[in-house]
């Protein structure tokens, strides 16, 4: 009866915990089911091609490469696109017919091997084997051409803005011939390409250009402009305005940032953009951050919101941190090295500038290899082994480079240990004592549950039943001896090291 119960006990724990790993694994293919797809088509890229200079002089051919250059350096720091209707219907089409043409193919392929299989003249079981599996293979794609024709595609709305590949390298390739348009970009990996060429025009040069976008297989954008040459970083950058209006689809904003101090790092958006002050820099509307960092000031974050098309100037006064001055100082052993942090100082006596609300390390070597170290912030001694004096304006601290242990510091170390062995040990205790107690327990309920008449068999459980109790009171008793030193060791630690133990600053003078 006694290994009946025990048996069904296992079986109840297996099955617990055979349910609980299904159910787990229920509940994680249910949230990958409803894990949301990645958008297609995250990037939207720009092919800059090299302008036509073949009707123009020596001397403005070169000029040619130029422009070129400064317009696809005026459009490195956008970095977005918003897609309309008719570009995400046109995407959104293309990777649906994509996704099905890859799965359609992959059934042709699979029937196909399925007709042939009859022409190889394997054996009658192979033949069934091979076919079964090329059967079940069949289901599957036609399984996966379904989920493809009912899922449509979602087309990323605002698709990060790059150039192709050959333009971050440095290189702007020749234009397409007409009616290769749609191929080059194809060729380029590119969504849409500029083309243009300057011409001269009584003194004057006339520069046109204009973008072919993929899902409209036409140009979509163009421009000219008559200029003098003395106009040109002018008509560069107005150029360069209203491409920037083209490829984004909304007028995009930015941001003019200026601070109080020339060696300040400014960053948008976590990344560096300049020192001191930076020129507007183009943003796409919507969350932006900028921070301004400097030695010695205190650092400033300012969340913006932008609106198309708004340009947001910040000038930031830094405020600087608290000054204090600190000296350094080994009585009995000067020119002593001093370290901030890893960097060396000088020798002492020594005097430094450390800001104020910054925690700072200062360590002191002497010429025999002792070191003395120490944690201040705000005049104060935070931990380590040194006299300290200070006021509101300066301090000084005596470094101690060798610190004797006191009796009551040794005292505090040595509860401490005590302390980690009685809690350490009650955690070894507490499950083997349990595992104890539960055996004893089954002998127990044996005893209790047996209802036969041989007077063998009874005496034998009513032995194991008493050594059973036995066990089990020992087994409780041991987890409250343990318990109970644990809690006394803390109670000693406690006392100990809060009232008996020398605190580290070891003399404080006013």
């Amino acid at each position: 009866m006694g290994k009946r119960k025990m048996k069904n006990g296992f079986v109840s724990i297996l099955s617990f915990v055979l349910f609980f790993i299904i159910a787990n694994d229920l509940f994680a293919f249910g949230k990958k089911q409803v894990e949301e797809k990645e958008p297609v088509n995250p990037e939207w890229t720009l092919c800059i091609t090299t302008l036509d200079t073949s009707e123009m002089s020596p001397a403005w051919q070169t000029a040619g490469d130029t422009v070129t250059r400064s317009i696809a350096a005026s459009l490195q720091y956008l970095d977005f696109r918003f897609r309309g209707e008719e570009e995400t219907a046109y995407y959104r089409d293309y990777a649906w017919v994509k996704s099905r043409t890859e799965a359609l193919n992959a059934l042709v392929k699979k029937r196909d091997e399925r007709d042939l299989l009859v022409f190889k003249g394997t054996p009658e079981w192979k033949y069934e084997k091979d076919l079964k599996a090329i059967d079940d293979a069949i289901l599957k794609l036609e399984e996966a051409l379904a989920e493809v024709d009912a899922q449509i595609p979602e087309v990323e709305g605002k698709p990060i803005f790059t150039l192709s590949g050959n333009n971050r390298s440095g290189i702007f390739p020749l234009p397409p011939k007409p009616g290769a348009e749609y191929h080059f970009c194809a060729e380029e990996k590119a969504d849409a390409f500029l083309a243009g060429s300057l011409l001269e025009y009584h003194d004057r040069i006339y520069l046109s250009v204009k973008m072919y976008t993929r899902y409209t297989n036409s140009y979509s954008y163009e421009n000219s402009v008559l200029f003098s040459p003395e106009d040109f970083e002018q008509v560069i950058d107005e150029i360069s305005g209203h491409l920037a209006v083209a490829v984004s689809v909304a007028y995009p904003s930015a941001i003019l940032v200026r601070s109080s101090r020339p060696e300040s790092m400014i960053l948008i958006d976590g990344i560096i953009a300049g020192s001191g002050e930076i020129e507007p820099r183009t943003h796409s509307p919507g969350e932006a951050e900028v921070a301004v960092h400097a030695d010695n000031y205190l650092p400033v974050s300012i969340p913006l919101e932008l609106n198309p098309g708004e340009l947001a100037e910040l000038f930031i006064d830094l405020t600087p941190l608290g000054q204090t001055v600190f000296s350094a100082e080994v009585p009995d052993k000067p020119g002593s090295k001093v370290f901030l942090g890893s960097l060396y100082m000088g020798e002492t006596p020594l005097t430094l500038e450390i800001p104020k609300a910054e925690s700072v390390y200062i360590s002191v070597e002497t010429p025999e290899g002792e070191i003395g170290s120490a944690i201040i912030r705000d005049n104060t001694l935070i931990r380590g082994n040194a006299q300290f004096t200070g006021n509101n304006n300066n301090a000084q601290a005596d470094f101690l480079t060798s610190t004797p242990v006191s009796r009551a510091e040794q005292q505090v170390e040595k509860t401490r240990k005590k302390f980690y062995t009685a809690y350490g040990a009650f955690w070894i205790i507490l499950p083997v004592a349990l595992l104890a107690s539960g055996i004893a327990g089954t002998y127990i309920t044996a005893n209790s549950s047996y209802s036969g008449g041989n007077p063998d068999t009874k005496s034998k459980l009513s032995n194991n039943a008493a050594f059973g109790n036995t066990i089990q009171t020992a087994s409780y008793g041991l987890i409250g001896a343990s318990l109970g030193l644990t809690f006394f060791q803390i109670y000693r630690y406690l006392s100990v090291s809060g009232g008996d133990s020398t605190p580290i600053v070891k003399e404080m003078k006013e």
